[in-house]
This record gives structure tokens, sequence and C-alpha cells, in this order.
């Protein structure tokens, strides 16, 4: 009995293998005949998509040779030259399929004449820890640095980033054919102590701060205040000076006292216009020189403190 049902789950095994392995080969010839059709339409672009799909779902050389032939006639000449490679060493050495590599190298050896490469040079001074270099956010092994590698036309971008350092990036275009760039990797900068690779936030999570911080907002305010101050005691004690000269020349008496007391009075606001500008500028300077940029950022309100024994500024908030 064990023995019937081992041959019976084995049986299953088998044919569910068999079932996938046919569908997965219908699937691929179905994506194989639409390449073939979209290739007929001229649609070059997609017709390739259609047979690298197949391939993925089928790796049959004769799919791998349509691929490269589409991307040939699409003008990826390096795509094209690795499909044929990548066929003639499928074939290698099989009586069989010796049509297969035949064709396989010789349209290869068709290409290498044609194709454009791209050089990323990484000296030794640029290898820092960690270092990955992509291209066009695919990366770029490690042994193919410093190496002509066969690319298609288009263009490029080239990154590198590693821990600690500040990220790096160009782009440069190549022609479809016969071309050849090469790309440099600079030394790479050590970043601050905290500072993320890339330009990125600080480790916190915090925003990088203005230099325009609260405190230096309100010392702008308190020099526009203190110039205004200085301003209006200079202007009351001119007219002040003026009044007195009138009551000084006044014949009656009455007048005379009125003149003299406005002009007192004119100099006593002028003195103390001039001494709250004073002290805003001051307060001023004071603000704009302990308001370096911090993470938090002050929060600062101020308002002129008027009396008979009091002339200056009341500054509030977080500091």
């Amino acid at each position: 009995m064990r023995l019937a049902t081992n041959v019976l789950v084995g049986s299953m095994i088998l044919f569910s293998a068999a079932t996938a392995a046919a569908q997965n080969s219908g699937k691929a010839e179905a994506l194989f005949k639409q390449g073939r059709a979209l290739m007929d339409e001229g649609k070059l672009a997609e017709a390739c998509a259609r047979f690298a799909a197949s391939y993925a779902e089928e790796p049959v050389v004769s799919t791998l040779l349509n691929l490269g032939n589409c991307r040939e006639k699409n003008g990826q000449y390096a795509s094209a030259y690795d499909a044929f490679v990548a066929a003639e060493r499928m074939t290698r050495g099989k009586p069989d399929q010796a049509t297969f590599n035949n064709t396989a190298a010789t349209r290869a050896a068709g290409l290498e004449a044609r194709l454009s490469y791209l050089i990323i040079n990484v000296p030794d001074d640029s290898r820092v820890d960690g270092l990955q270099i992509t291209r066009n956010g695919e990366p770029v092994d490690a042994g193919s640095w410093n190496l002509d590698i066969p690319v298609d036309g288009g263009e490029y971008k080239i990154e590198g980033k590693a821990p600690a350092y500040e990220a790096w990036s160009t782009t440069v275009t190549i022609a479809p054919e016969k071309d050849k760039k090469s790309v440099n990797v600079p030394r790479f900068r050590e970043l601050p102590a905290g500072a993320q690779p890339g330009g990125a936030a600080p480790a916190d999570g915090g925003e990088r701060p203005s230099s325009f911080t609260g405190k230096r907002k309100a010392a702008v305010g308190l020099w526009i205040a203190g110039a205004a101050g200085l301003g209006a005691g200079a202007y009351l004690e001119y007219s002040a000076r003026s009044t007195y000269e009138d009551s000084e020349r006044e014949p009656d008496d009455t007048r005379q006292k009125e003149l003299y007391d406005s002009a007192n009075q004119k100099r006593l606001f002028g003195t103390i216009a001039a001494g709250v500008g004073a002290a805003a500028i001051g307060a001023g300077v004071y603000l704009w020189v302990t308001g370096k940029p911090s993470l938090e950022t002050a929060g600062v309100s101020w308002a002129p403190q008027l009396g008979p024994d009091l002339a200056g500024f009341a500054a509030s908030g977080t500091f």
C-alpha cells in the first residue's frame, strides 16, 4: 500500500512539473509570436521587450538570437552583442546546435567594430570603505571599474555613495556606435559628524536651521525701532531749542511761560525717545551676536517700556 502511495505521489509531482513546464512554454511561445509580429510592424522597442520576456519564461537559443537581432535593428548594439555572445556560449561544443553557434559567433563578430564604450575610472584614493557605484541606478560591480564596458547609446547618470562621505554624481552621453567616453570618480569628501550621505537631514530628523533665527529677526526689528527712536529724539531736541529761543524773545510773560514749558516737555520726550532708541540698538546687537542658528529657533517678542524713571525695550520669548 505504501509503495502504491509513493508511486501515486511521484506521478502527481511529475504531472504537476510537466503541467507547469507546458504552461511556461505556452506563455513563452505566445510572447515570442508577439515579438515577431511587432517586429514586422516596425515596433522594435516593444518587440525586443517581448523577446526578452519570452526568454525569461523559457531560455532557448532561438529566442536569444531573435532578441539579439531585434536589439541590433533597434540600435542597441551593446545589448545585441551581449545576446549573441550568450547564444554562442550556450551552443558551444554542441554538434546538434552548430548552426546556431555559427550564427551567434558571426553576428557578435560583426558588431564588435560598432560598439560604444563607457569607462568608469575609480582611482585608488577614491576607493573609500563601503563605496557603491551605480549607472542609471543599477550597481556597477567593482570588477568592471577601470575597464572598457560596451554600452548602448544614450545618457547615463553615474553616482557614487559611501557611508560618512558626501555623495557624488555626473551624467555622460554616449553615441549609439563607435563612441568612447570615460568618467573619473573624484576623491570623496568626508561629511561632518552626525551628517548623512547625500546632504540628508541631520540624524535626529530635525530640519537644517536657518542662519536668520528668531533672535536675529528680533534684532533687525529692534534696530529699526532704535533708528526711529534716535531720529525722533533728534527732532524733538531741535524743536525744543527753537521753542526756547521763541520764549526768550516773547514779551508777554504768560506766553513766554507756555513756550518755556513746551520746550521742556519736548526735550523730555526727546531724551526718552533717544534713550529708547539707544537701548533698542544695544539690545539688537546683543540678540544678533547671541542668535546663532540651532535646531531650535527662537521665538522673540519685544515692546518699548516707558515711564518716569525707565526708558528701554523688554524682550520676551524662548531664547
